[in-house]
């Protein structure tokens, strides 16, 4: 534009939020995940400000989000195995961990961070 700025983004193709860092880094569900060299981690989360990476998918915030300083909700795009879903997804840190609760159905998983 002539006045310098920046054109904003259509309101459809709004960028999406970020996941606070307290969130960011390695995840695991159980030790063995923190330190596997096989690639056979299944049970670990790696949280990055612009998504979540599974052993076999990744996810990114798509739309509704609401954040905190050490939670973050959202509807998150799914990719992995051929196949493309979208979920709910909520990251809340607990003291040092991490619990991911998703919805329809109901579920809940709790992480350690790898250190």
């Amino acid at each position: 534009p002539a006045n310098g700025t920046a054109t904003a983004a259509p309101a459809n193709q709004a960028p999406a939020a970020s996941i606070p860092a307290a969130l960011h880094g390695r995840w695991g569900m159980s030790p063995a995940d923190c330190i596997s060299t096989r690639g056979d981690a299944k049970g670990l989360l790696v949280v990055g400000s612009d998504g979540l990476r599974f052993y076999e998918s990744r996810a990114v915030p798509a739309r509704n989000s609401a954040t905190s300083d050490d939670s973050f909700s959202a509807d998150f795009a799914f990719t992995g195995e051929g196949q493309s879903w979208t979920k709910f997804q909520t990251l809340t840190l607990d003291d040092d961990k991490l619990v991911r609760t998703e919805s329809s159905p109901m579920a809940s998983f709790t992480y350690v961070r790898c250190r």
